[in-house]
């Protein structure tokens, strides 16, 4: 089920809460930090805008800074939200990024002329000048929407061309087994925020969500649970009950308490088996 059902019943606690809960891993990267400086240092060497001459090298240089980060993560809360309201987990790339770009236009450019004003002074842009900063904002983030969407996406990364083999390449005289692929990651990890992107230990439904857990870390991903299941790929495991699956090599025991069947997985984590799911328990040998 979409967003589509009003927005305050949706909007809530848990969609906020798994945004945050991405803005926070992203804070986190080294990455974010050394590409934020990085575009923060080119702005305030080359001073747009008339920065160059309105303000010292120091203050310029904290000027861009502030205001790119400002910006971003305003841009990147607003993106996410939209992208969750507006569609869940459909719609093509193309008109996502247009509408959540175009959506994230408005704070960035509220934003930025708040700056300028607290720190500039001077009367508020006309219409006009407010109009066509809204649409250069607008413009980049639906860039900056449609490069995130490329970036979390395992179709973006072009495939490495082969070369054909050649008939003046000699026989081998002797075949070397090859080794076993690398097997290939679920689908449903790619949804997940970079710090919490390793292997799938356990999944349990929560309302419209999907809280993924990984030996790295856990997310909620707004999707059925059903859809969660077809992408967990090649990883071996099995459904115990209407809201839960457990990866078969992330199972530590299993105990029963008031007559009930529990699995046992790390740190503690005990989740239901139902009457329903407890043949295929049996079969996987977990009980």
């Amino acid at each position: 089920m979409h967003l589509r059902q009003g927005t305050n019943g949706y909007v809530n606690g848990a969609l906020l809460h798994s945004t945050l809960r991405e803005m926070q891993a992203l804070l986190l990267s080294p990455r974010f930090w050394g590409a934020l400086l990085a575009v923060s240092a080119i702005l305030g060497l080359t001073g747009p805008f008339g920065t160059l001459q309105q303000l010292d090298a120091l203050p310029r240089f904290a000027y861009w800074l502030a205001l790119a980060f400002a910006t971003f993560t305003a841009g990147y809360l607003t993106m996410r939200l939209t992208l969750a309201v507006v569609f869940g987990s459909t719609g093509s790339r193309p008109l996502r990024s247009v509408v959540a770009g175009m959506v994230a236009g408005a704070p960035v450019t509220a934003i930025v002329v708040l700056f300028n004003h607290l720190l500039f002074g001077g009367p508020f842009p006309s219409a006009a000048a407010l109009g066509a900063l809204f649409v250069n904002c607008g413009l980049i983030a639906v860039a900056i929407s449609f490069l995130v969407a490329i970036g979390r996406s395992p179709q973006g990364l072009a495939a490495k061309p082969v070369e054909p083999a050649t008939a003046a390449l000699p026989p081998v005289p002797t075949a070397q087994p090859s080794p076993p692929p690398e097997p290939a990651r679920p689908p449903l990890i790619d949804r997940l925020p970079h710090a919490a992107r390793g292997k799938l230990r356990y999944l349990s439904m929560q309302d419209h969500y999907v809280d993924v857990h990984t030996d790295k870390g856990s997310a909620l991903v707004l999707m059925r649970f059903a859809d969660a299941l077809r992408e967990v790929g090649d990883v071996k495991g099995v459904q115990i009950h209407r809201s839960h699956w457990v990866a078969l090599d992330a199972v530590a025991g299993n105990r029963r308490k008031d007559g009930k069947l529990f699995l046992k997985l790390a740190n503690d984590v005990l989740l239901p088996v139902s009457r329903s799911y407890a043949g295929a328990v049996r079969k996987a040998g977990l009980a």
